[in-house]
């Protein structure tokens, strides 16, 4: 059914994690830490990753004692999780599962985290509405809720339209642009003489929108921070929005 979306494909491929295998391990613990330190889950709290990827928020808040469930879209990456968990023995409360995040486990959590933008990408706006059902659904009663969301205003202001990367010996086109209410990446490279093409595409929701959103989910914005390390939201300066509903 959803198997026509870019990030179906995209996120599937090993291309995909050898473009962005430099991401910062140390600003996800750290950005983990400050986290946890904000919303102070109790000891017995269970926490729901969604869009987990291969795992690695799901297993920096595992280290700081509380059980996790990670769910994402690709297979590969779910696979690519456990065998992680496995390998640093701590699959018993970590559980990785391949599940559309716009489809609510049956399952309730005390707080479900939604991090580096993994929300976004889907073209009927309806998705989106669906998607946030899914979480208040997967919520319990006083769950609190992060989504870790690009700034629109940042992103287009410092935007690098063009560059080339070289990653694992493949180099890598990025051209960048705004589309209507989207941005747009195409990612081109050459592997074996065969020529690739990816195109991300994420719509350039701003806080007013994230709150219509929620409140047609029955959700509420509780809080705001505008980067890793918590700091205060200003709409042309943050990096980030760091977004907490109940």
């Amino acid at each position: 059914m959803h198997n026509k979306e870019w990030f179906a494909s995209w996120f599937e491929s090993s291309y995909y994690h050898s473009l962005y295998a430099h991401r910062d391990h140390q600003e996800a613990a750290s950005f983990v830490a400050q986290l946890i330190d904000l919303i102070q889950p109790k000891n017995d709290a269970t926490i729901l990753d969604v869009a987990c990827g291969r795992g690695r928020h799901s297993l920096e808040i595992h280290r700081h004692g509380y059980k996790v469930t990670g769910i994402d879209l690709s297979p590969k990456n779910i696979e690519y999780a456990q065998k992680t968990a496995q390998r640093e023995g701590i699959d018993e409360n970590v559980q990785f599962m391949v599940q559309d995040m716009r489809e609510p486990l049956d399952k309730q959590f005390s707080h479900l985290l939604n991090l580096f933008t993994s929300f976004g990408y889907f073209k009927d706006p309806n998705d989106n509405v669906r998607t946030l059902n899914a979480f208040r659904a997967q919520l319990a009663p006083n769950g609190v809720g992060v989504i870790d969301y690009l700034n629109p205003k940042w992103v287009l202001s410092n935007l690098i339209e063009s560059e080339k990367l070289i990653r694992d010996d493949i180099e890598f086109s990025i051209q960048r642009q705004q589309k209507g209410k989207w941005l747009q990446k195409d990612i081109r490279f050459q592997v074996n003489a065969q020529d690739f093409h990816f195109q991300e595409e994420v719509e350039l929701l701003e806080v007013k929108d994230f709150i219509a959103l929620f409140a047609q989910a029955n959700l509420q914005l509780v809080d705001l921070f505008g980067d890793y390390q918590l700091g205060i939201f200003d709409s042309e300066k943050s990096s980030r929005q760091i977004l907490i509903f109940q």
